[in-house]
């Protein structure tokens, strides 16, 4: 009797037991559920169209669709159709996680300005281009405000809007183009002009990629840099598989030769800037010549923290003024008379000098620059993870016009070439090259090419200034531009950015 009541007690206790581990665990998402569906019906959110998988766990056939529509420099046309079939606002099933894509202006202001702090950097990317990439600009929280503090101030002085350095460059450029009329791929010229001048900005040393014999020193950083980004794009592409890649040899090699370069240029910004804050009370002030390394090195003395924000400045600035210039001269070679017209303006010039005020008040370069970055980027996705449950105020519902739940850890890309090409924004001519569109046009969260709100690109001004300089002294000295590239359609090749697959061949005439 007393073994039949011991094995009773038991059993009672096992039983209440697993009820209390049942509880445990069922409790918080029950309270979960319950939270979330307050906020939805406090909202009023509806939920956005899905996409329809093949694939409901992984969501791998839309991967494979998107990685084919890449591979044929089609990507952001399988996208458009996209946001065009299930609406500007959709889910999908991306690794089996939620993802929502979005190309509303409203919601995109929400994200990045009105509920900023609702969202970061996707940390699974940012794993993904760790150890190449490590805290900087591009981290999220105290390491992005610190670099934020660090690097914004630096394209707010004066002395960017200084035209000298990028006049010497410029110089070596425009003697390497040929006027004769022969064919020049463009693409890779102004690669080594924005590499030297941004090179010559950050370090205070040129590259001088651009001289006749490119430093073998050059060559070597140049293609370590270039496959340690291929690395980062296919580890973020390979998702928590990416551990793989983890001891890969040629991995570690890219990146390792990329951190040596930098090193070397870190130690003597820290050598040169040491003794820099004693001063000699009596000595007259001297105006030097701004190097950002070395104002970063006056405020950050570790010198492992110091490669990775220089890194992180590095990356924008080596290929997004070249890119941008590049697909100017894209479009101007296929509508020349667009170039006749830029041309009669930069000569009126004559040799009045260059300031960074004069540049910026030449609206028909800036116009035909805008509508350039308009239609083929060089940035066309923006990935942001919410960091807390948040509301998106568009996209919920059969019209979309309902917000949409956001819960926390989901990913929401926002999609900008698409917002570039919405016809109810820019009209049925979307897809052409029409500068005079901008006449007297002031978009805002409609055009978005470097974002906006609190991260929103530092170096935007620098960006058009430079690359409004280069094409008024090309138009200067060039009577006429000639397309010598057979396909005339922009086709996409991916890098860590969007430029020409086939380069940008043209020809150019003197007067």
């Amino acid at each position: 009797m007393e073994l039949f009541l011991f094995a009773r007690e038991r059993s009672l206790l096992l039983v209440w037991t697993a009820l209390l581990v049942a509880i445990a665990f069922l409790y918080p998402t029950w309270r979960r559920r319950v939270k979330v569906q307050e906020l939805k019906r406090q909202h009023d959110c509806k939920d956005p169209p899905r996409y329809p998988h093949q694939d409901r766990a992984w969501g791998s056939d839309l991967a494979r669709i998107r990685m084919d529509a890449m591979k044929n420099g089609r990507l952001f046309k399988l996208y458009e159709s996209q946001f065009e079939r299930y609406g500007k606002t959709f889910e999908e099933n991306f690794r089996g996680k939620k993802l929502i894509n979005t190309i509303e202006p409203a919601n995109i202001q929400q994200i990045s300005a009105l509920a900023f702090d609702d969202y970061g950097k996707d940390p699974e990317r940012l794993k993904a281009q760790a150890p190449f990439l490590g805290p900087s600009i591009f981290s999220n929280g105290r390491l992005w405000k610190q670099s934020r503090a660090l690097v914004k101030p630096t394209f707010a002085r004066a002395e960017i809007s200084d035209m000298d350095q990028l006049a010497s460059f410029a110089d070596r450029f425009m003697d390497l183009i040929p006027g004769d009329g022969s064919m020049v791929d463009m693409q890779p010229l102004l690669h080594r002009l924005f590499l030297d001048v941004s090179t010559d900005f950050l370090f205070g040393r040129s590259m001088n990629s651009l001289l006749p014999e490119t430093p073998a020193e050059c060559t070597e950083f140049l293609e370590a840099f270039a496959q340690a980004q291929r690395w980062v794009t296919k580890r973020r592409e390979a998702g928590w598989l990416r551990y793989r890649y983890e001891f890969d040899k040629d991995w570690k090699s890219s990146y390792t030769k990329v951190h040596r370069f930098i090193d070397q240029h870190v130690e003597r910004a820290l050598r040169e800037t040491k003794d820099e804050d004693k001063t000699d009370v009596d000595s007259q002030p001297v105006r030097k010549r701004y190097v950002l390394l070395n104002e970063m090195a006056k405020q950050i003395r570790d010198p492992i923290k110091l490669r990775y924000q220089v890194l992180g400045v590095f990356m924008p600035a080596r290929d997004t003024t070249s890119i941008a210039v590049g697909n100017t001269l894209f479009q101007l070679a296929r509508h020349p008379h667009i170039w006749t017209k830029l041309r009669q303006t930069s000569l009126q010039l004559g040799k009045e000098t260059l300031t960074f005020e004069k540049l910026k008040s030449l609206a028909e370069f800036r116009y035909v620059l805008l509508e350039t970055i308009r239609l083929s980027g060089p940035a066309a996705r923006v990935w942001r993870v919410a960091l807390r449950d948040t509301i998106l105020p568009l996209g919920g519902g059969s019209d979309q016009k309902s917000p949409v739940f956001v819960p926390k850890g989901t990913t929401v890309v926002m999609g900008t070439w698409c917002v570039h090409h919405d016809r109810d924004i820019w009209g049925d001519d979307v897809q052409e090259f029409k500068p005079d569109r901008w006449l007297g046009l002031k978009p805002q969260w409609e055009f978005v090419p470097f974002l906006g709100g609190p991260r929103i690109c530092p170096a935007q001004q620098q960006v058009l200034t430079h690359a409004v300089y280069i094409l008024v002294r090309l138009t200067q000295k060039f009577e006429a531009i000639e397309n010598c590239d057979p396909v005339f359609e922009y086709i996409e090749k991916f890098t860590m950015g969007f430029e020409s697959r086939n380069g940008v061949k043209v020809a150019f005439r003197q007067a």
